[in-house]
């Protein structure tokens, strides 16, 4: 009697042990990749420093949306529009880094259910191999539970379910940096 209450006492503890461990390690790999995130943003932002020129033209591609910046000290200057003004404002350089840096933010709150939902920033980037400026820009905004608000747990009740962010839309676009050249 006393080793099957034993065993008994064994599996829930077992796997309660196995569900922490299993836990950690997915935080622990969730962990690497924004650190991997802020590394690789560091280096591009340390190269573009290391630039020799101070004036740039760029031209920009967002949604199908064409356009050319003229920067001179990471200040926008002067824009053109190839065909309609374009929903993204005109940007730098420096403009871009800051997004990029934003990655993981909650964007704009309370976006469902009263506040039962935030919108997470995403931002993947890819850099110029020598001058270290954003090419292209993935900007995601995923609706996140908001664990800390009433809302999010009234919902969850309401539906029996944790999966109350799940069935609002992902919003998503790239921002392209066609081309890039420095001006006297």
């Amino acid at each position: 009697m006393f080793l099957s209450l034993r065993k008994i006492w064994f599996l829930p503890a077992t796997l309660t042990l196995l569900v922490f461990v299993c836990g950690a390690a997915g935080v622990l790999a969730v962990k690497r990749e924004p650190a991997k995130h802020r590394a690789d943003l560091l280096e591009a932002r340390a190269r573009w420093s290391g630039r020799p020129f101070d004036a740039y033209l760029m031209r920009l591609r967002d949604r199908g949306c064409r356009m050319e910046v003229e920067v001179r000290s990471e200040r926008v200057i002067k824009t053109r529009y190839a065909a309609r003004p374009c929903e993204q404002p005109p940007v730098a350089v420096r403009d871009l880094f800051d997004l990029v840096g934003r990655h993981g933010t909650v964007r704009r709150t309370c976006v469902s259910r009263g506040c039962a939902c935030d919108d997470v920033l995403s931002v993947r980037a890819e850099y110029h191999p020598t001058l270290g400026y954003p090419q292209m820009l993935e900007i995601t905004l995923t609706p996140t539970p908001n664990w800390r608000h009433a809302d999010f747990w009234q919902a969850v009740w309401k539906t029996r379910s944790l999966d109350a962010c799940n069935d609002l839309p992902v919003g998503s676009r790239i921002l392209t940096v066609v081309s890039l050249t420095p001006l006297p």
